[in-house]
């Protein structure tokens, strides 16, 4: 691999990624080599051509022939290395862009929730698809082009002062200039081309976001101040494009410049050592030719050097996502863990998003194995976050939280989220098929056990109706289905997880009384023998509970059964019922 001083963090990290095509790259890059200096021939057999024409007397026919056939020859060989080149450049630019976009897509998987809370999903998608197609360019070209076209110059450079050591010099001149040009006209390229990205990142987050919840958008009949946002964005964006193109078109006006009027400088002093019998005509000829062809690499560097800038300022905001190192990871010593029992406690456990705005205080609790326990409290109160501790999707600040006696710190995180089956208010499906959503809970169960699931979730007896039955698009995020459907989409999932540790987050309250009956019925059914953690808002939703822990600005302040609770004179449960249900209810 070419290693290079002063690149930028993220390129180097590039090339380290591109290491393991190597072999690919040498390949490209040999091939380049011939195919841009085999060239180089043709302007020294043009040059005894043309002296040969100017003198009849002594041309020599023959030779004249057997010159042009080595050029067809020449050129024969020379397109197929080119091709050879190509077809292994591109090879490389597939490959490396391919393994990129993998290793992020990865990378993404492994974040922590807290990294897709403080971001918006299409904004990431952007630098995943956008990013990384800019950064595209870099790799069909800085791998093999720039190596080429260096090798070129260094030839040409050395032909041009083995022919004419004034004439070489009068060449380079404005080589100085040339090279601060590039180096003004890169940073300013650079510059608008990242601010660019990062203005479609958040056109792109914010379209997402809007797209998804265009109901909302049109119940308010918000469609013109949403078009009219977008204009706004999209203009910036433009702006942005606009200044990157006259920075392109400013910096190729000014190199073609310099690359031209060198070519001039060397005709007009040329042309005086040719009057003055120091240099022939076929000479001066061959040194023009082989000048062009010394300007051509140098061209395509100064174009090569705005790709560049371009793919480093998307590199650079690809990389700034992978180096993020994930909250949540495994221990080095993580225990593996087949099936728990489902014992849970929390000891002590203080939480906070913020470190200045707790959420969780000193929270001390345990729930058997088999138990079902409500969390109960005012929203913000802490209850979602607690059961999110759970399966690790945050680690406790101070504490402990410990299933059968074990850290759940110290379980891997893959066996931990094995046993423990989540069902929220909204459930998350995918656009795709009624089975490939239910799949998730189990991608190897079998098609009785699918059907087992739905039943088990009253949910095989709507799925039958459709026309596809279990193989139904429904849509992103289920649009084609009703809410209840949904839901016990969801709950079939969790039972076909078959999971010991059961979440259910607000699992029936967006739901109409005669779906919620349906739901409850399953939930029945789903919560025998697991240990079950129900947040409620809506008492009705706590039927089942054995227990419950009342939540109030992060802490436990009452524990006990709906009825030991509603007999607390004055107890914090007992006012939060009679909010919900009236003064009186509970004195009934």
């Amino acid at each position: 691999m070419m290693k290079l001083a002063s690149i930028s963090p993220a390129v180097k990290k590039f090339l380290v990624l591109a290491e393991k095509f190597r072999w690919l790259i040498a390949g490209a890059t040999l091939c380049g080599l011939l195919k841009f200096n085999l060239p180089l021939v043709f302007p020294w057999v043009l040059k005894d051509i043309i002296n040969q024409l100017l003198s009849p007397a002594t041309a020599q026919p023959d030779k004249i022939n057997q010159l042009i056939f080595f050029l067809i020859l020449l050129y024969l060989f020379w397109m197929a290395i080119t091709f050879l080149r190509t077809f292994l450049a591109g090879q490389v630019e597939q490959r490396i862009v391919f393994d990129l976009r993998q290793e992020f897509y990865s990378h993404l998987q492994s974040m922590s929730l807290s990294f897709y809370e403080k971001r918006q999903v299409g904004s990431i998608a952007s630098r995943l698809f956008g990013d990384i197609s800019i950064a595209q360019n870099l790799v069909g070209t800085a791998f093999t082009n720039t190596v080429m076209d260096i090798s070129t110059l260094l030839v040409i450079t050395i032909i041009l002062f083995y022919m004419n050591v004034e004439l070489a010099l009068v060449s380079l001149v404005i080589l100085p200039v040339y090279i601060y040009a590039n180096k003004y006209f890169r940073g300013k390229v650079k510059y608008s081309s990242r601010r660019a990205q990062e203005t479609m990142e958040k056109i792109t987050g914010r379209t997402t976001e809007k797209l998804r919840g265009m109901p909302v958008v049109q119940s308010f009949t918000h469609e013109e101040n949403e078009t009219e946002e977008f204009f706004k964005e999209h203009t910036r964006y433009l702006r942005y494009r606009l200044k990157n193109v006259t920075k392109n078109a400013m910096a190729t006006a000014a190199i073609g410049f310099l690359t031209s009027i060198a070519p001039v400088i060397v005709v007009w002093y040329g042309t005086g050592q040719v009057l003055q019998g120091q240099l022939s005509v076929g000479e001066l000829t061959a040194f023009y030719a082989y000048l062009g062809m010394f300007y051509q690499p140098l061209n395509r560097l100064t174009e090569l050097n705005i790709q560049v800038a371009n793919s480093t300022a998307a590199l650079d905001r690809i990389f700034e996502i992978l180096s993020i190192i994930p909250e949540i990871t495994d221990e080095p010593d993580a225990l593996p863990i087949e099936r728990i029992k489902g014992d849970i406690c929390f000891e002590s456990v203080y939480f906070a998003y913020d470190p200045d705005k707790p959420i969780l205080n000193n929270i001390n609790a345990r729930i058997m194995p088999g138990q079902t326990i409500a969390l109960v409290g005012e929203s913000g109160s802490g209850k979602s976050t607690l059961a999110k501790l759970i399966p690790r999707f945050y680690d406790v600040s101070i504490g402990k939280v410990s299933l059968d006696d074990i850290d759940v710190r110290d379980i891997r995180l893959r066996d931990l989220r094995r046993n423990i089956a989540l069902v929220s208010q909204d459930p998350i499906l995918f656009s795709g098929t009624i089975l490939e959503n239910l799949l998730l809970g189990k991608p190897e169960a079998s098609e009785n056990e699918v059907r087992k699931a739905a039943r088990q979730a009253n949910a095989h007896v709507f799925i039958k109706t459709m026309i596809n039955g279990y193989q139904t698009e429904i849509g992103e995020g289920g649009v084609k289905l009703s809410g209840g459907q949904r839901q016990r989409l969801a709950l079939a999932r969790a039972f076909l997880k078959d999971a010991p540790v059961l979440i259910l987050d607000e699992a029936t309250s967006a739901l109409d009384s005669e779906t919620e009956q349906l739901v409850q019925e399953a939930l029945q059914r789903l919560v025998k023998g697991r240990t079950t953690i129900i947040i409620a808002h809506r008492f009705s939703t706590i039927q089942l509970a054995e227990k419950i822990f009342v939540f109030q600005r992060g802490e436990i302040v009452e524990t006990g059964t709906r009825d030991e609770l509603l007999n607390i004179q004055g107890g914090y449960y007992r006012k939060l019922f009679n909010a919900q249900y009236g003064q009186g209810f509970c004195q009934k």
